[in-house]
């Protein structure tokens, strides 16, 4: 038997945010909300603030735009909404837990290549290739080249998803390509800038709302854990904790010490809705 293929935890953390979206919020939906300053940041708005999200990417749209390779599909639901306006889809996933969420979303008439963007093996062109927050897990160096190998001459690179900030340190919230090092790159390719729109005041909200999740429930139940394990298995509990001390400490200034915030976010990240192009 061949060795099992380890389990990315960014997979598995998107897959636990689908299941947690489905069964509080009846949403499929994995992106970031759109905060509109007449939005309050409220789990109840939630779907409010997704549709939001959606629909600013699919007035970037151009109009003569027919077919889109959506890179990252997520569970489907950006595409869906797509595929309900009439344009042609396919999508990129390379989760086979998503890939399958994906399928039931879709249909079996829209083709989901299930394998990383820089791997997949397309032979045709398409109007327009769509990033929605999954440009961050590709270097761009890698995904920029291959894009140009999938639009048609005249078609469109649409991304949106953060960036790391001109700064020398990384801040408490991971991810996202440096905004500086992806300008580089795609300068040398025949990409033209149609769109750029910082929308980080409106995504960054999010975490205000994560932040507030963390400490209202995160916390207590991870203190609650604590509390029993100790309780009931005190050498147990002593033991594990000298040993995972390192992991279980970064894991404590990560998620509860109120690091996770709109303000955190919007220092160290920039969100970007951003449309090119490409002109061979």
């Amino acid at each position: 038997m061949g060795k099992k293929k380890a389990m990315d935890s960014r997979e598995v953390g998107l897959v636990m945010g689908l299941i947690a979206g489905k069964y509080f919020f009846g949403s499929d939906d994995l992106h970031y909300g759109l905060w509109t300053d007449d939005l309050p940041v409220t789990p109840e708005n939630l779907c409010k603030a997704q549709d939001q999200h959606s629909a600013l990417l699919l007035k970037t749209i151009p109009a003569e735009v027919k077919t889109i390779l959506d890179v990252g599909c997520g569970a489907g639901a950006l595409a869906k909404r797509l595929l309900e306006k009439g344009y042609e889809i396919e999508c990129v996933s390379p989760s086979c837990l998503l890939t399958a969420e994906a399928r039931n979303n879709l249909g079996a008439n829209v083709p989901i290549h299930e394998a990383k963007f820089q791997d997949v093996n397309i032979e045709k062109t398409y109007d327009m290739i769509m990033f929605s927050e999954s440009f961050q897990y590709i270097k761009h160096e890698v995904s920029i080249p291959k894009a140009t190998q999938l639009l048609r001459p005249g078609g469109y690179l649409l991304i949106c998803d953060f960036f790391r900030r001109a700064a020398e340190e990384r801040g408490p919230i991971g991810g996202g390509h440096k905004i500086t090092a992806f300008h580089e790159t795609i300068t040398n390719y025949p990409f033209v800038s149609l769109v750029d729109e910082d929308i980080t005041k409106e995504t960054a909200r999010n975490y205000d709302l994560v932040n507030s999740f963390l400490n209202q429930v995160g916390l207590p139940i991870w203190e609650l854990t604590f509390r029993y394990c100790t309780a009931n298995y005190p050498r147990t509990t002593k033991l594990a904790r000298k040993i995972f001390r390192k992991k279980i400490e970064k894991l404590e200034k990560k998620y509860f010490q109120g690091l996770r915030t709109a303000e955190t976010f919007a220092r160290y990240k920039t969100y970007r809705l951003m449309l090119f192009q490409y002109n061979p």
